[in-house]
Formats: structure tokens, sequence, C-alpha cells
């Protein structure tokens, strides 16, 4: 069954891709060391976005999410390159592949397709 609302769906998983670029380049505090709060945002930013896109696109595209997420991170670490107030940082872009990878995991499993499950119980 297609979803009927899929363009809410997408606009929040765009929406929530959006937030984490803007707040990516966005001048931060200088971190020094391993942090692990913001470890931890990154790993869940990435989380909520491997979650978000895999309740509205079928599971065999789960692999190829997870990858253009891995990019994003990595190439918006490498971007921050250019800003006089962050940095780049392996560490945070392996708590990004983290948050995919569980992100990933759970959508393979238990969470795939969630928007189809909130839209039965809700519009049926």
């Amino acid at each position: 069954m297609p979803l009927r609302l899929l363009k809410l769906w997408a606009g929040v998983a765009w929406l929530l891709t959006a937030g984490v670029v803007v707040g990516s380049l966005l001048p931060g505090e200088a971190i020094s060391g391993f942090a692990v709060r913001d470890k931890l945002l990154h790993a869940g930013a990435y989380f909520l976005l491997m979650i978000s896109f895999a309740g509205h696109y079928r599971p065999a595209l789960y692999p190829a999410i997870a990858i253009a997420l891995l990019a994003l991170g990595l190439g918006l670490d490498l971007l921050q390159l250019l800003t006089a107030t962050r940095s780049f940082d392996w560490y945070d872009v392996a708590a990004n592949g983290m948050g995919v990878a569980v992100g990933l995991a759970l959508s393979s499993g238990l969470l795939g397709g969630w928007c189809q499950h909130i839209e039965r119980r809700l519009l049926s």
C-alpha cells in the first residue's frame, strides 16, 4: 500500500537533513579532545536521519541511504576545513557512522517502514 502522507514523511526527513547540514557548518565552540556529548549528538543525528529515510523507502534502498548519509557526514566534516571556527575530526565521522550503522540495523529489523505502520493505525 503506498504511503498517503509521503510528502510529509519525505519533508520531515529532508528538514532533519537540512538541520544537520546547517548545524555542521554554523560557527561552533572550539571543542578540545574527545568530547563524549558531542559524539553522542553526532551519532544521534545520523541515527535519526537513517531511521527517518528508512521509514518511507523500501528496504532494498537502505544500504544506498546509509552510504549517502556516510558521504554526507564525511563531506560536511571536510567542508568544516573551509570555515574559521570548525575543524575536521575523524571521531565525528566515526560517530556519524555509528549512528548510521545502528539506524541501518534497526531499520532492517524493527523500524523499517515505520511510516506505513503509523499510517495504518492513524488513517484506517
